[in-house]
Formats: C-alpha cells, structure tokens, sequence
C-alpha cells in the first residue's frame, strides 16, 4: 500500500492510545511507554508500504518487541554494573592482588596517555610533564621557565582537555580502576 497520510493519521489517533496502555502495562513508566509508542509509530511510517496485514498487529507487535528489548538492555547494564561494582569491592579488598586484566588494561591506558602526552605542542607538554610527572607547583614551573603562572594555568588546562578528549572512551571504565 502507498504511504497516505491520512490515513496514518487515522491510524495514529486511533492506535496511540491503547498502544501507549498496553506499554504502561509492561514498563511501568510513563514517559518511556510514550517513547517506545513513538518510535514504533516512526517504524510503522517508515515501513508502511511493505507491511502486509493488520497495521494494528503490526503495532502490538512491534511495541512488545521493542518493550522486551528494553528490559534485555536493561538486563545487560545492571550485569555490566553489578560486575563493575564486584570489581570494585574485590580491588578494596584485596587491592595487593594482582588481576591480569586490570593490568591489561591499565597498561594499554597508560601507553594511550603517554602517546595524547607526545602529540601536545612542546611547551605545554613540557608543562604537564612538569606538573603531573615531576609534581612541581605551578608557581615553580612559572619561575623555573620564566613565564606567568596564568600560562602555566591555561597550558595544563589545554593538555588536560586535549587527553581527556583523546581518551573519552576509556574514562567511564577508567573510573572503576582507579
């Protein structure tokens, strides 16, 4: 059937409704129901010339699937958090224990720091080095390179917000490490 507008609409103000009802049975959410309600109207537009049958199975359907999707999503990131936090309490209470996979990764960081480290221009790679390895005070970097400590300041600003872009991916898990 070709796209009708009309028609869709029709069928939007009839099906909503009892769409969105029919979720809030299932997430318990209100807000939520009406989001996945919407992308499976956006689905049903989407796919409305090659959808044969009932556009109403269509749609109960299509927001039963998407509800158990959520709760399969929902599933994973509270095993990926209870994992997490396992680790967390196993490194609090064994922190002399060494994991292989945390030095795996702990080591492939540290090496991914190092590279963002070289790629800084060379004054303000000089100045991180400065602050962060040789842990000397701004102040000091200041008198030592003979420059105000408001460029010592804006340059391991700029560093800092360089790595911290350069290592975006890696920063939510970094936390649970360190």
């Amino acid at each position: 059937m070709k796209k009708d507008l009309q028609h869709f609409e029709s069928l939007f103000r009839r099906l909503q409704p009892r769409l969105f009802a029919y979720c809030c049975k299932y997430v318990e959410d209100e807000e939520l129901a009406r989001d996945i309600v919407q992308e499976c109207l956006i689905q049903l537009w989407e796919n409305y010339e090659n959808i044969s049958g009932s556009y109403e199975r269509y749609m109960i359907v299509a927001v039963k699937n998407r509800c158990i999707s959520h709760f399969r999503t929902l599933r994973l990131q509270s095993k990926f958090t209870e994992s997490a936090q396992l680790k967390i309490k196993e490194f609090e209470f064994h922190p002399d224990i060494p994991d292989p996979l945390t030095d795996i990764y702990m080591k492939e960081v540290s090496e991914l720091l190092q590279e963002h480290i070289e790629k800084l221009p060379d004054k303000c790679r000089q100045i991180f080095i400065m602050s962060r390895q040789e842990g000397l005070k701004n102040q000091e970097i200041a008198d030592r390179l003979g420059i105000s400590i408001r460029t010592v300041e804006a340059q391991i600003y700029h560093a800092l917000k360089s790595i911290r872009i350069g290592l975006k991916d890696y920063l939510p898990i970094l936390y649970f490490f360190i």
